[in-house]
């Protein structure tokens, strides 16, 4: 395959923090659950009390999937792990495939790096190596840290291994998803689709105790057994099964459109603009309806559908004999955090893609029109802002629904809004943090997503990582407090809105003096 070689060295010397940082990050994230649980179930006590908890009640399988073997300390592991991994390793997958595929396409390098002799096939498996070394080293780290903490070997290098083909699955579907969109912003949409679907789909199945564990790959991380003294075969054929075939079917569709063209056609716009659209705010509410849209349904859906299991998973409270009403309040201050997580990662979407209309030159070409910097930014942040807390309002009255629906109780159904909207605060700190980096260069805004992948860690896995006060408060949402659980920060939540007026302030003086990247 003529430029292979040269291409995926390309792709390994432009991008090396985006292959070794993601595996890095998981297999550190395995090292210290693992770590934590050794000290704290040292015992076999302690492991069969933990067992006991779980067993027969489908409590917490909506979020983490089933947990097997849970009398053993790579049981435990597995099924604490499950909030993360079902989470973060398929989103990871999903993004390299996208990144070193269809993103390098959108910037115009294939373009020079085609016009030589180069396979027709070369680029697109190029990347897709370089995105799959990502899900090797993730397996070789996770299993050296398990191997050196002294959990089974054999169950260690299932249990790695695991990782590493899950986010494999993903990187095959994200490959073709990749391949069949006519660009990475409409990659990302569906693939992230794509993954929500998935993970609701394994929550119900899975809280619901249905026998199909078999449909889905999000479920099969935790039917491999790892710890089991007999794993069973067919999820390891299954997951293998769903890369080939999806890395297959992304090469054929690679070998046979045009470059810069998809399998499913955009759709032609008119050929004049309405008189309205000559604003700055209406020009970019019409480029970005279709993603806000969507981010808004799917959102939605992820928030009734927790809403929704909340009598199954709040079982787990009732176990150490917490009452009805505390049960509730635990499981919706984890939901309505998730909210705000998701929120803001749409504000910070969001604010790539407005910066990918700078670098890509058509700011400037508005900029040259009677329309100042300040305008163009004000109109880029009031976007930006109003969109998350938009999509705070929905997801809150969709938990709401979800809680009255699954509880059947109607009293419940103006508990998700109130809950939601108290962290609004961290929302808008973040969100306008991001328009400021953006601000000051566009390509600095993807460092956000550090925020919200810890903001995940923080929100779901703080006490068994056993993180310290100060590594928690790094999140803007753990200002605010577990609501509501807990009681509302206020002087926390003002400090944020003081913080995020002043990051504002420094933003409009940044774009104003600096020159654009392109246009």
């Amino acid at each position: 395959m003529t430029g292979y070689w040269r291409l995926l060295a390309l792709s390994l010397r432009t991008a090396p923090a985006q292959i070794l940082g993601w595996a890095l990050a998981v297999s550190a994230l395995v090292a210290s659950s693992a770590s934590t649980i050794s000290d704290n179930y040292t015992e076999q006590a302690d492991r069969a009390a933990y067992a006991a908890t779980y067993v027969g009640t489908q409590s917490s399988a909506a979020l983490q999937g089933r947990g097997y073997n849970l009398e053993t300390l790579g049981g435990i592991l597995a099924n604490e792990m499950g909030y993360l991994t079902l989470i973060m390793l398929p989103l990871i997958g999903l993004h390299l495939a996208i990144r070193f595929t269809r993103s390098v396409e959108d910037t115009g390098r294939l373009d020079i790096l085609t016009a030589g002799s180069v396979h027709r096939l070369a680029p697109a498996a190029a990347g897709l190596t370089a995105a799959a070394l990502t899900a090797v080293l993730t397996f070789l780290l996770s299993a050296a840290a398990l191997v050196t903490l002294d959990y089974p070997v054999a169950g260690s290098l299932r249990y790695a291994g695991g990782l590493g083909a899950l986010m494999l699955a993903f990187t095959g579907i994200g490959a073709l998803v990749a391949q069949c969109c006519r660009d990475a912003r409409t990659s990302y949409v569906l693939a992230v689709a794509c993954w929500m679907v998935s993970y609701l789909a394994r929550a119900v199945v899975d809280a619901r105790g249905v026998d199909l564990t078999w449909v889905n790959p999000e479920s099969w991380l935790s039917e491999i057994h790892p710890f089991a003294d007999r794993p069973p075969l067919w999820p390891w054929l299954a997951i293998a099964a769903t890369a080939a075939v999806s890395f297959t079917a992304a090469g054929v569709v690679a070998t046979r459109r045009d470059q810069g063209a998809g399998l499913i056609p955009p759709r032609p716009g008119p050929a004049t603009a309405p008189s309205w659209m000559t604003k700055p705010l209406h020009l970019l509410i019409r480029l970005t309806r279709g993603s806000c849209l969507g981010w808004t349904i799917g959102g939605g859906l992820f928030a009734f559908s927790f809403g929704y299991l909340t009598k199954q998973i709040s079982v787990l409270s009732a176990l150490s004999g917490a009452t009805r009403d505390d049960n509730i309040d635990a499981a919706l201050s984890l939901f309505v955090q998730m909210n705000a997580v998701l929120a803001a990662a749409a504000a910070i979407q969001l604010t790539q893609w407005l910066a990918t209309e700078e670098t890509a030159g058509r700011v400037g070409y508005a900029l040259a029109s009677p329309v100042s910097r300040r305008r163009w930014w004000g109109a880029s942040a009031s976007l930006v802002t109003a969109w998350s807390v938009i999509l705070l309002i929905c997801m809150g009255v969709c938990t709401g629904l979800g809680l009255a629906a699954g509880l059947g109780d109607v009293g419940y159904l103006d508990d998700g809004l109130p809950a939601t909207l108290a962290y609004t605060p961290a929302v808008l700190l973040l969100a306008v943090t991001a328009v400021t980096l953006q601000s000051v260069n566009p390509r600095t805004v993807s460092v956000m997503w550090l925020a919200v992948g810890w903001g995940i860690v923080v929100c779901l896995r703080a006490d068994l990582l056993d993180l310290p006060e100060w590594a928690r408060r790094l999140s803007p949402l753990h200002w605010v407090g577990a609501v509501p659980r807990d009681d509302w920060d206020r002087p926390a939540a003002l400090v944020m809105a003081l913080l995020a007026l002043a990051l504002a302030a420094a933003a409009v003086l940044a774009f104003q003096r600096r020159d654009l990247r392109a246009g």
